[in-house]
């Protein structure tokens, strides 16, 4: 498969913002003490406490070494680079941050709240076997958390553990000059990859689903948090993620797992905006082929989950997503986890979902490995946090970013459209470029 030079190497890190005078009312004042010390320790230190709502979470994330997941006025900001561990897989991925967490002196005023106390961003490769892309897992030093109104400040250290907040940053500018052209797969290029596809399609392989890239290139270094802004403002209802560049904006949650409940979401395209709605509402009712093919992945999804709950439960009726021009069928599969279960060795185990590769997933992404002929980098793989005890949150898409890693004025751009069988290649691409068309909407 060919890839931009340097899809998967990190940016180099460059100076953050100076400190502004932001304590004054972020912090509950005279409940701990400022600092942790103990010298006669060399492990490493994190410290939560409770603080007063900071405001919007975006005004803290800095040009370089921050991370999110966020979902309205609620999530998740990682700061600065404690540890970094780097792999191919979420099951290594998870082996390394418990036996990581093993070893933190760990002091918290919010004990059991999910999400708190030391995390872990994580961004994945999307085929890990056959991607030059490394999946990364990012140790923040500083954490600050929304949840249901309440909020939280975490510092990691190896020295002395501070409970200052960390400063409002100047908001980030738009790039300039701004330009988008074809990357590795044009739009000929993806018609020709779906008449292919829809020749191989058979009863090993029902639907693939195909990405078209184009490179996003400007002037300057393209600042990630314009993205997360962008993506934020137009789409407040979904999960905005950046994670070591790649970014974007979600409906699509691989998984979460927290308060005694873990919960895999099960997405299947349905016709096109344009086309008539009747056998999207027959679909909803369980009946037709895209019912049909969205049972197929419900079953498929609740099979590999099944190992780690002691009981699972959805409704039989699938619900309805809409975002952009995207209009999808869509189940969610909760159940109890199991006392051992972990959100990022479910994540390995689901992954790739249905709705970024194809069904059946396996079989799918050996023909994408055969056929797209680009290599996606970490779009479409699993990107999110898990905390201290297993706990987390992941997303993924069929459409996202990343910027690249030796290249910082280049962004590349993925968007997907699945191809079945009896699909009519022609309007699978004039669908695709409605979803390209409203993707580059955003940047207007």
């Amino acid at each position: 498969m060919r890839r931009p030079t340097g899809l998967s190497r990190p940016a180099a890190a460059g100076p953050e913002l100076g400190w502004e005078d932001v304590q004054a009312g972020r912090c509950q004042a005279g409940i701990v003490p400022s600092v942790i010390v103990n010298p006669g320790s060399s492990r490493l230190r994190a410290r939560t406490v409770a603080i007063a709502d900071p405001g919007s979470l975006q005004q803290y994330l800095t040009p370089r070494n921050s991370m999110c997941l966020l979902h309205g006025d609620e999530g998740v900001i990682g700061l600065g680079e404690l540890a970094r561990f780097e792999t191919d897989s979420p099951g290594a991925a998870d082996v390394w941050w418990e036996a990581f967490c093993a070893d933190i002196e760990n002091e918290t005023e919010m004990p059991g709240v999910h999400g708190t106390g030391p995390l872990a961003f994580g961004s994945f490769a999307f085929d890990g076997d056959r991607s030059d892309s490394r999946s990364v897992m990012i140790v923040p030093e500083t954490v600050i958390g929304r949840r249901a109104g309440v909020c939280w400040l975490t510092q990691l250290s190896y020295d002395e553990v501070h409970a200052d907040p960390p400063a409002v940053q100047a908001p980030p500018r738009k790039p300039v000059g701004l330009t988008v052209s074809d990357g590795v797969v044009s739009a000929q290029g993806w018609r020709d990859r779906a008449s292919q596809v829809r020749q191989i399609l058979g009863d090993e392989v029902e639907q693939v689903l195909l990405m078209r890239d184009l490179m996003a290139r400007a002037a300057e270094p393209v600042d990630p948090r314009w993205i997360v802004k962008l993506c934020a403002d137009v789409l407040p209802g979904s999960w905005t993620y950046l994670v070591q560049g790649a970014v974007g904006t979600t409906s699509k949650v691989v998984l979460r797992q927290f308060d005694g409940l873990i919960t895999a979401r099960t997405l299947t395209h349905g016709p096109a905006a344009r086309t008539d709605s009747g056998p999207l509402l027959e679909a909803l009712y369980g009946r037709g082929p895209v019912a049909e093919l969205h049972d197929r992945a419900v079953r498929w999804s609740e099979e590999l989950l099944r190992p780690f709950c002691r009981s699972i439960q959805y409704c039989p009726f699938p619900g309805l997503v809409t975002a952009a021009s995207d209009r999808m069928l869509v189940t969610d599969i909760s159940g109890a986890p199991l006392p051992s279960t972990r959100s990022l060795s479910a994540v390995g185990a689901i992954h790739p979902a249905p709705f970024v590769s194809g069904l059946p997933p396996w079989k799918a992404l050996e023909t994408i490995a055969e056929v797209e002929g680009v290599d996606r980098g970490r779009v479409s793989g699993p990107i999110g946090w898990i905390d201290s005890v297993g706990d987390g949150e992941w997303v993924t898409d069929w459409r996202g970013a990343q910027i690249d890693g030796t290249d910082p004025n280049l962004v590349h751009v993925f968007v997907g459209q699945p191809v079945a069988r009896d699909d009519d290649v022609d309007l699978l691409a004039a669908e695709l470029e409605d979803r390209v068309a409203s993707t580059f909407s955003l940047v207007k």
